[in-house]
């Protein structure tokens, strides 16, 4: 966080908008100048040196192209084995004012976020299709491959914005992903937002994006604490709620933060709720003790 937290724009709450399971993950490419996309054996090359064994489901002009990546095998209950299949739409208008301006005081990430959303002019999106029945990590990797791909085929490629998760990253800071696996998903897939609350000395922080694979997110409400520092604590959170598949129980604690950073003899409890700020979805609500803010059943 920086000094625009300090300039936030005051916005509405607005929980009817709902965060659910994504069973389509779509991920946008953003380019400035409207290009031509590969044809789908130049795609299925590509594919096949990350994936191994690659079909080409569809490959229609104007429309999508599909693949068959058999690395990523989904079981159903009547013992069918299908492949997982990556999607890639052609060419399309992108419009940036469709990102709000709550979604815009999010991008802390990408400091260039108005450049990007008012010079690109068009989109490519991915998705992933017949996948989410796959095991989280798995598709996450899935996903974290097929985007890193596409990287490859369209070096032009300004910018990827992941609208799940409110995310805007320039093609090179999704290329210098800094998470190891299996979390590099988390990287595009997970946004750490923040927000002062309007007429009180109280903060916000939560993750935004783990819901749609299945997982929940995590929420700070609290004053008199550094929210660099519960920043910190949410990647740390995040990062094992995705590593563990959220073995964190109603009521359990985790370590919490004192000035030397997180502090083990600090113990900081946890519980499942639906989220303070929209979207509305499940949360890990962790109460950060002396500093907890609200009221908490």
């Amino acid at each position: 966080m920086d000094d625009q937290q300090k300039d936030q724009e005051v916005f509405r709450q607005n929980l009817n908008e709902k965060g659910s399971f994504q069973t389509l993950f779509q991920i946008y490419l953003l380019f400035t100048q409207k290009g031509t996309r590969p044809d789908g054996k130049e795609v299925q090359k590509v594919l096949l040196s990350k994936f191994e064994k690659v079909d080409i489901v569809a490959n229609v002009k104007d429309s999508l192209s599909t693949f068959a990546i058999w690395k990523y095998i989904v079981e159903y209950k009547d013992n069918q084995r299908l492949p997982a299949q990556v999607l890639m739409s052609d060419f399309e208008n992108f419009d940036g004012n469709n990102v709000d301006l709550m979604q815009r005081s999010q991008l802390w990430d990408c400091p260039e976020k108005d450049e990007i959303l008012s010079n690109c002019k068009y989109k490519i999106m991915l998705s992933d299709f017949m996948a989410s029945g796959l095991p989280y990590k798995e598709r996450c990797a899935m996903l974290t491959e097929w985007l890193e791909t596409t990287l490859e085929l369209f070096p032009d490629c300004i910018a990827v914005w992941t609208p799940s998760s409110g995310k805007l990253l320039t093609r090179e800071q999704v290329l210098n992903n800094p998470w190891a696996a299996p979390a590099r998903f988390l990287h595009f897939g997970m946004n750490i937002r923040f927000f002062n609350i309007q007429n009180t000395n109280d903060m916000m922080v939560d993750t935004l994006g783990l819901y749609a694979i299945g997982l929940p997110d995590v929420q700070y409400h609290f004053h008199d604490l550094n929210p660099n520092a519960v920043v910190n604590h949410a990647y740390n959170a995040a990062a094992y709620i995705f590593d563990t598949d959220a073995s964190i129980k109603d009521g359990e604690t985790i370590d919490g933060i004192s000035e030397q950073g997180i502090d083990r003899s600090i113990q900081w409890k946890c519980q499942y709720e639906r989220s303070l700020i929209q979207p509305d979805r499940e949360v890990m609500d962790i109460c950060p003790g002396q500093y907890a803010a609200g009221r908490r059943e």
